[in-house]
């Protein structure tokens, strides 16, 4: 079988992916709230660690086989953990220091981006701008980034914890995160190609991020003080839902479609977030008088219009 050969027919994967992308967004309203607060690395490190405890844990009881295929392909299982490792802890940092919603934003649209260098690369799946409506999807993809740059240089972006230099470091940390991201979806593929299953590889491509999420609170790098117990028992519940099982329909989905339809999908996401993150911040923008909202609005609709171009013409 081709390394590159799709598993399963298409629209089971399309189906897959928007069911990734519509947990996936809720996402940067989740985090809006609950990381100004809590320590991210002690968050990640509870959520992933219990998923890739219990997920390794079903594996070994009812489906062993699954540890030999993957110590035969420990050179992607590691290019996978460190792709996961980096795109984590970049996007906690960007949600951090940029608006959330605009990190997400920001991220997804950097990843069908990516996805393109890397084929030029020779890395992962052959892709090519060879229609005029993929090159126009990017053009608009970029272009909508950067007008989401610009107007974090103008103040204009909503919630920077600092002056420019903050908003700019984070802007870097966000597309940083969606071009690791983009990269461990190309490892994803290939491990789902040597034989593991979608369950095994969600479980086995956290270690590095676990590691260092470990280390990370250990040495308190995100510490915001002491947290009520009931409190990080429900953060961890819900973290549970919109982190580990958008990211399992993720792994679901890379055995049907590609890794640039898939990066591109994702990207449709920020319209999700747009919506859900409007409605949660109404009051107080009404109350506070910004206007950064109004400025996303209009980079998520060019990054959807890029995307939605881009996604029609490759799933043609």
């Amino acid at each position: 079988m081709s390394i590159y050969q799709l598993k399963q027919p298409i629209w089971i994967g399309l189906i897959w992916s928007f069911l990734y992308i519509g947990l996936e967004s809720t996402q940067s309203v989740f985090f809006g709230s609950a990381l100004q607060s809590l320590d991210s690395f002690l968050l990640g490190l509870l959520v992933f660690g219990v998923t890739t405890t219990l997920l390794s844990a079903g594996i070994f009881s009812f489906n062993r086989q699954q540890f030999s295929h993957a110590q035969q392909c420990l050179i992607p299982l590691i290019a996978c953990n460190l792709s996961t490792a980096a795109g984590w802890v970049l996007y906690l940092i960007a949600i951090q220091l940029i608006e959330p919603a605009v990190a997400f934003t920001v991220s997804s649209a950097a990843m069908p981006i990516a996805a393109i260098v890397f084929a030029h690369f020779s890395i992962g799946e052959p892709e090519h701008l060879d229609t005029v409506s993929k090159r126009f999807g990017m053009v608009m993809i970029i272009f909508g980034m950067l007008f989401l740059g610009l107007t974090i240089r103008a103040g204009y972006s909503g919630f920077v914890r600092g002056g420019l230099a903050v908003g700019l470091g984070g802007l870097l940390c966000a597309i940083g995160s969606g071009a690791a991201f983009s990269l461990m979806l190309v490892y994803c593929r290939a491990l789902d190609n040597a034989g593991l299953s979608p369950t095994a590889v969600f479980a086995f491509r956290f270690f590095a991020y676990l590691v260092i999420a470990f280390a990370g609170w250990l040495l308190q790098l995100d510490y915001k003080g002491p947290v009520e117990s009931n409190d990080l028992i429900r953060a961890v519940l819900i973290g549970l839902i919109i982190m580990a099982v958008p990211l399992f329909a993720m792994q679901k989905a890379i055995a049907s479609v590609s890794v640039f339809l898939l990066s591109s999908i994702t990207a449709l996401g920020t319209l999700s977030s747009l919506y859900r993150n409007e409605s949660s911040t109404y009051c107080r923008r009404r109350s506070n008088g910004t206007h950064g909202k109004r400025w996303e609005s209009m980079n998520n609709l060019s990054v959807g219009i890029g995307v939605g171009r881009t996604v029609k013409i490759t799933v043609r």
